[in-house]
């Protein structure tokens, strides 16, 4: 008896085991998919615990135990809260409004107060109401396809960014803050599929070669990148930071609004240190927004 317990319970702790270690030997698409559901592993993981529990036989314990430790080892430093206290410089913000109508979606986001809003899929048939709502607050914006730049600050420098999606999906503008110059990257992606990366991958690629070559000492990339941090092709960012990582209270998932599995929206930073991170749900959009506090003067200083 102990053996028919102990058998199935082994063989579901080694596979939990095998992908939360060895997760990027899973290949292709299926890997990207196995990537960034890393952190949902907890699921089956406590229900092996519970199982186990149940039986009151301490190996078969020892063995549920093995993958739990793992995860706890890999994920339980995201689920403080890493906040840093201090005043900041620049709010930031990021919202794919999808089929969100501006007029419900941007006023709690604006109550939030962010110096430089972030919008991705802007369409012709919201651009005007778009414009409208932020006029007052944000006179200075930038905004080419179906993305935009919108500040309370002035920007300059303004230009599109080829990600090669054949339509433009990405700009780029600097901020003129109190503290000094901060690039300002507006992104989305191509889409990321369980049988197909292909799109999200080149486009990936390309921003991060973009961004990567701006010498601008300090940068902010924000946007849906349709990638989780968990996912192999996020490596290609680096070493742009990601807020929540660094300022965060858990994972931060922001997809689907309701109920989010998953986080393919960022606001990333070089050059800057992130004060806090939070995201925040708005009428109407698929996506959670996320918002950032960033210190222009810290890193700075410090460099000096």
């Amino acid at each position: 008896m102990r053996k028919l317990v102990l058998i199935p319970v082994g063989v579901v702790a080694a596979a939990c085991s095998l992908l939360l270690l060895a997760h990027r030997a899973v290949p292709g698409s299926a890997g990207s998919l196995v990537d960034s559901g890393l952190p949902w592993l907890a699921v089956p993981i406590l229900l092996l615990v519970g199982v186990a529990a149940v039986t009151r036989r301490l190996r078969v314990v020892g063995v549920a135990l093995v993958p739990a430790i793992i995860w706890a080892a890999l994920f339980v430093p995201t689920l403080t809260d890493r906040a840093q206290t201090g005043d900041h410089d620049l709010r930031v913000a990021s919202l794919n409004l999808g089929r969100a109508a501006a007029g419900d979606a941007l006023p709690p986001l604006l109550r939030q107060r962010p110096d430089v809003l972030v919008l991705q899929e802007i369409t012709v048939a919201d651009r005007s109401a778009v414009t409208k709502i932020l006029a007052a607050g944000y006179p200075h914006h930038y905004e080419a396809g179906t993305v935009a730049i919108f500040s309370r600050l002035p920007i300059a420098d303004e230009q599109p960014v080829d990600i090669q999606i054949g339509w433009t999906r990405a700009i780029a503008a600097t901020v003129s803050t109190a503290a000094g110059p901060v690039r300002v990257y507006a992104a989305h992606l191509a889409s990321a599929r369980v049988d197909r990366t292909t799109g999200r991958d080149r486009t990936l690629a390309a921003l991060a070669a973009a961004a990567h070559a701006d010498p601008s000492p300090r940068l902010v990339l924000a946007g849906d990148l349709n990638t989780a941090t968990t996912d192999r092709q996020f490596a290609e960012l680096a070493p742009l930071r990601d807020s929540q990582e660094q300022a965060g209270t858990g994972f931060g998932f922001t997809w689907p609004a309701a109920l989010p599995v998953v986080r393919p929206d960022h606001i990333l930073e070089r050059g800057l240190l992130t004060r806090r991170s939070w995201t925040l749900r708005v009428p109407g959009s698929d996506h959670q927004a996320v918002l950032a506090d960033l210190d222009v003067v810290a890193t700075t200083s410090a460099a000096e």
